[in-house]
């Protein structure tokens, strides 16, 4: 981890209101590491400009609450969502996960105000998706 903080993927506005404990334990401490080893800081260096994290790890109960998938990466630190600092740079974020030689990822998915982010396992195979959410209710798209 070079760039990103553990305390940057442990943040969150509605875990502090609700009053949730959301420091990740151990397990996702090493998932958030391999993450930001694999995609997250590798992203940011070749942007040259911040990379904003909006949701990281999630504890059960704020996982819930935001509508999370109960089967969501975000329980074990393998996901983030995050939007880079200039919205003009959402097609450079775009084309850099397209590229034949983007490091590993799950899945990507491209929402209007932010992207989506997960890698599965380390040691595990990577599916490389990429998903277009439609903000007009016909949920989403393979790109």
């Amino acid at each position: 981890m070079k760039i990103f903080t553990l305390s940057e993927f442990e943040r969150s506005v509605t875990a502090a209101l609700k009053g949730y404990d959301n420091e990740a334990p151990r397990e996702a401490q090493r998932n958030i590491e391999y993450l930001v080893d694999t995609v997250m800081d590798p992203l940011r260096e070749a942007l040259g400009t911040p990379v904003i994290i909006t949701s990281g790890y999630r504890c059960r109960d704020l996982n819930r609450d935001v509508g999370g998938s109960p089967t969501s990466q975000h329980l074990m630190g393998l996901a983030a969502d995050f939007r880079p600092l200039h919205d003009d740079d959402r097609e450079r974020v775009e084309a850099w996960f397209r590229r034949d030689d983007a490091p590993p990822f799950d899945q990507l998915i491209i929402y209007p105000t932010f992207f989506h982010v997960g890698l599965r396992p380390e040691g595990s195979t990577n599916r490389r998706q990429i998903l277009r959410y439609n903000a007009f209710g016909q949920g989403y798209r393979k790109d």
